[in-house]
């Protein structure tokens, strides 16, 4: 007996007919000139004609990742609306590090079954994440695999270009001993930590509409608030910094070292930035230690900045005039030739 492609679970025509839908929300969105063929096409086409003469010696910055588990929690508490805002946060905040500035945007959507009011809604809100950061959502890919995901599951992942003068490449080779660390706050837990997050949400019998101890909130606003994009404070002073870092998943004992020269070490003073209120009650219903606590998630701080001494109060006015809290929390010190860099917090 004959078995057709929608009867052993994939629909090719639903999948189209909701990225029509798409493609109708996208032209009343705003478009970039330099995008020669969106969404549709084998491949995107985007000019570079334009960006020649701003640069000297242009450098392409790329970046890939994901939203991990935070997307299994959004599922169960139906609140997918910040997932777009976390999967672009977390590949254009990377290509800050960098010191680039993002320019276009692709995503990879799989699932078990199409559900047309979950894609559209996580389309949707990727372009709304594109749209803040100011680069172009040029196409992706959508992906139905029966078997391999299942009931509501999803998995989501993105993929980011930028480009960047490589004078102004950020990184170790610009960091020196006297340079200060300046933080930026997070909206929470971002996109990390949320294996553990999501167990103590179990065990707590946690309730998405329930009110949070952290100000007024629900649990689900709390725990659910989307990742912090910066591109919209930083890409104007990019060229003011020597590092960036990310703090992702591995906190600021994994992420902080990424951008430090051998020889150096970033000392910390905890009581510049206390660990945010959010964290500290994980780590009360966890059990787990400060340490372990400082190298699993971001504690609040989202990036960390290293700049020179002489203009880092110039750099802290000018991200707290744009509405960012930040701090001025240490210093990078010398440490023993050609060790690795390290990070202390005391």
């Amino acid at each position: 007996m004959a078995i057709t492609y929608q009867q052993a679970g994939v629909d090719p025509e639903k999948a189209a007919q909701i990225l029509q839908k798409f493609s109708d929300f996208l032209k009343t969105r705003p478009k970039d000139p330099a995008v020669l063929s969106g969404i549709g096409p084998f491949a995107a086409c985007y000019s570079l004609k334009d960006l020649v003469n701003r640069f000297d010696d242009p450098v392409l910055v790329t970046s890939c990742d994901g939203v991990g588990t935070k997307a299994k929690l959004a599922l169960e508490w139906n609140h997918l609306e910040g997932l777009g805002q976390d999967l672009v946060a977390m590949n254009v905040n990377d290509i800050l590090c960098a010191g680039g500035e993002p320019l276009f945007f692709l995503d990879y959507y799989a699932c078990g079954k199409l559900s047309e009011t979950q894609l559209l809604t996580l389309l949707k809100s990727i372009q709304r994440g594109c749209e803040i950061s100011s680069c172009a959502l040029v196409g992706g890919e959508t992906a139905e695999m029966p078997g391999l995901y299942q009931g509501e599951d999803f998995d989501l992942a993105g993929f980011t270009v930028g480009i960047a003068e490589r004078s102004n490449l950020l990184g170790p080779q610009k960091v020196k001993v006297g340079d200060r660390l300046l933080a930026l706050a997070s909206s929470g837990f971002h996109s990390n930590g949320y294996s553990l997050v999501r167990k103590i949400v179990e065990r707590e019998k946690i309730e998405p509409h329930g009110t949070s101890p952290f100000n007024n909130q629900t649990w689900r606003q709390a725990l659910l608030a989307p990742t912090t994009i910066y591109v919209p404070v930083l890409k104007g002073i990019l060229a003011q910094l020597h590092a960036a870092a990310h703090i992702t998943g591995g906190g600021l004992f994994e992420n902080l070292p990424r951008v430090l020269p051998l020889g150096t070490m970033a000392k910390i003073s905890s009581t510049s930035w206390r660990i945010s209120e959010m964290f500290l009650w994980l780590q009360e219903k966890s059990g787990i230690t400060t340490r372990e606590l400082l190298s699993t998630f971001n504690c609040g701080v989202g990036m960390i900045l290293i700049c020179d001494e002489s203009t880092a109060s110039q750099v802290v006015n000018h991200l707290e005039r744009q509405g960012l809290v930040c701090r001025d929390i240490g210093s990078i010190e010398a440490a023993a030739p050609g060790s690795a860099p390290s990070v202390t917090w005391e």
